[in-house]
């Protein structure tokens, strides 16, 4: 298995277990900034896996998001390492933002 092939397969796990500790859930957004850079060496199948990790995180944010200030200013990584959207350094956005509700629910 390749390194990002590793990289994927840890983020996949990170991104099931919400309720562990800040350090994990940034140990976690590291992978998937490893994971941004080597995008491109992705396999069709691997990038369907990645969306799918993606939409896992995105779906638990606020969960993700609510221990990582324990132990870390998102804000301040941000502007440290210049991570970009894709790098998931956005969670405490993401969580802020109000959730639009779909018509007819």
């Amino acid at each position: 298995m390749t390194q990002i092939g590793q990289w994927l397969t840890q983020y996949e796990t990170d991104v099931r277990f919400a309720d562990v500790s800040g350090m994990e859930h940034l140990d976690m957004l590291l992978t998937r900034s490893r994971i941004a850079a080597g995008q491109a060496e992705l396999n069709p199948e691997q990038q369907n896996r990645l969306l799918d990790a993606d939409q896992h995180l995105l779906h638990d944010a606020e969960q993700f998001y609510r221990s990582i200030p324990q132990v870390a200013d998102l804000d301040k990584w941000r502007s440290e390492s210049a991570a970009s959207p894709e790098e998931w350094w956005y969670l405490d956005v993401l969580t802020s933002v109000p959730q639009l509700s779909m018509a007819g629910d």
